[in-house]
């Protein structure tokens, strides 16, 4: 198969909670740990870095992974979801598995698939522990999917340090419909001798974090923040704090660490969060209540109009997402192209109950197109709502 019909033939045979929603997901380890044996066991000798949150994670991660390269180390980083590109998930020093490694990992291992029968997201972690095995990386920095108990990242029982970047209501039909719930959730990736690093959580969801912690003689680390005040999002700078105090619990810190950690997210090699595309157009793929909340404060910092292009998923809460973000005096309304996506009208009626207007396009690349062409004076194009609509911008703005 090429790369393409290798894609075709995921998306239509694995279930891919990114694309079809909650209907097509588990939280179950079993699923991952028989893959693991069917395939040799990659995950075997590997030291891994294992960062969880809801919002947080990904700056995270991309920042630890980056850090750790610069210091010389040969590096393995899994992350979901993807903007434009599956292989995205899979780096080793930044660079991406190769098409034909992607292709050969995926027939090489059709009977292990009939057999196991996993979902898009086992496939993708174990393809990346793969990678990672036959690259020889000196360490893995993983990002959990959702949650973290019962995450297929959670595989690892000594690793390096762990982290809770935030915990916010997101993903409650799996996790749990309050704070608690979702925290211990979270909590469930804290290992007995693994030091865990915390980012600013709610407190009955830190006390939770905390419980756990003595129940299994963690050592508990916050944050370290910046040496003095940055410009640019609160945000970026609590998940700063997070990355710095990981590097500085491991050995062999560098003078880099602090030039990296500084450079921020596209020095990372993290794109769609915090990513200005040019001086007049922002994408940012917050897409719960507490990630556009960070964003509506930091556009807000900005202090210039906004003109917003907006789409988002079914299962999103509409009216109170748009709730966090700034007043603006133009709309542009779409829908991604995934079976997820919340259809245009509906979004565009949700957003009319919460006081906002604007109007309506058929897909992402439309409405992008229309709110360039007619933004004036200051006005800065902000791409917001969910991953698929970041990365069709990205799409759409890379074919100029």
């Amino acid at each position: 198969m090429t790369y393409p019909q290798t894609l075709e033939w995921l998306y239509a045979q694995l279930p891919m909670f990114q694309r079809t929603g909650p209907v097509r997901y588990r939280l179950d380890l079993s699923k991952t740990l028989g893959l693991c044996n069917a395939l040799g066991h990659p995950e075997k000798g590997l030291q891994v870095i294992h960062i969880a949150g809801t919002n947080g994670k990904g700056s995270v991660s991309h920042a630890v992974a980056a850090a750790l390269q610069a210091r010389g180390l040969k590096v393995g980083l899994s992350t979901s979801p993807h903007l434009e590109d599956p292989r995205e998930r899979i780096r080793v020093n930044g660079t991406c598995i190769s098409e034909s490694d992607f292709v050969a990992f995926v027939a090489d291992n059709m009977k292990v698939w009939r057999t196991w029968e996993p979902s898009f997201f086992e496939v993708m972690f174990t393809m990346g522990l793969d990678a990672f095995r036959k690259a020889e990386v000196d360490v893995a920095v993983l990002e959990t999917g959702m949650g973290g108990r019962l995450d297929s990242s959670n595989i690892f029982p000594a690793p390096l340090v762990t982290a809770i970047t935030s915990i916010g209501m997101d993903h409650q039909q799996f996790l749990g419909n309050d704070l608690r719930s979702i925290a211990r959730e979270k909590a469930g990736i804290l290992k007995e001798g693994a030091p865990c690093v915390l980012g600013i959580l709610p407190p009955e969801a830190r006390s939770v974090v905390l419980e756990q912690s003595l129940r299994l003689g963690v050592e508990v680390h916050d944050g370290l923040p910046d040496p003095e005040r940055m410009k640019g999002p609160e945000w970026l700078s609590r998940n700063r704090a997070v990355a710095r105090r990981i590097l500085h619990l491991l050995p062999g810190q560098a003078a880099t660490d602090e030039k990296i950690l500084m450079a921020g997210p596209v020095a990372w090699g993290l794109r769609g969060r915090w990513q200005f595309w040019d001086e007049d157009c922002l994408l940012d793929c917050a897409h719960n209540v507490e990630g556009i909340t960070a964003a509506g404060k930091a556009l807000e910092a900005l202090g210039r109009p906004v003109r917003l292009v907006y789409a988002a998923v079914a299962d999103k809460d509409v009216v109170e997402a748009l709730s966090c973000l700034p007043e603006t005096a133009h709309n542009h309304w779409c829908a991604a192209e995934v079976p997820r996506a919340m259809p245009v009208e509906e979004l565009a009626a949700l957003a009319s109950s919460a006081g906002r207007t604007g109007s309506i396009h058929q897909s992402v690349a439309d409405a992008l197109a229309a709110a360039r062409s007619s933004r004036t004076g200051q006005e800065l194009v902000v791409v917001l709502g969910s991953v698929f609509t970041v990365g069709e911008a990205l799409t759409a703005l890379q074919a100029g």
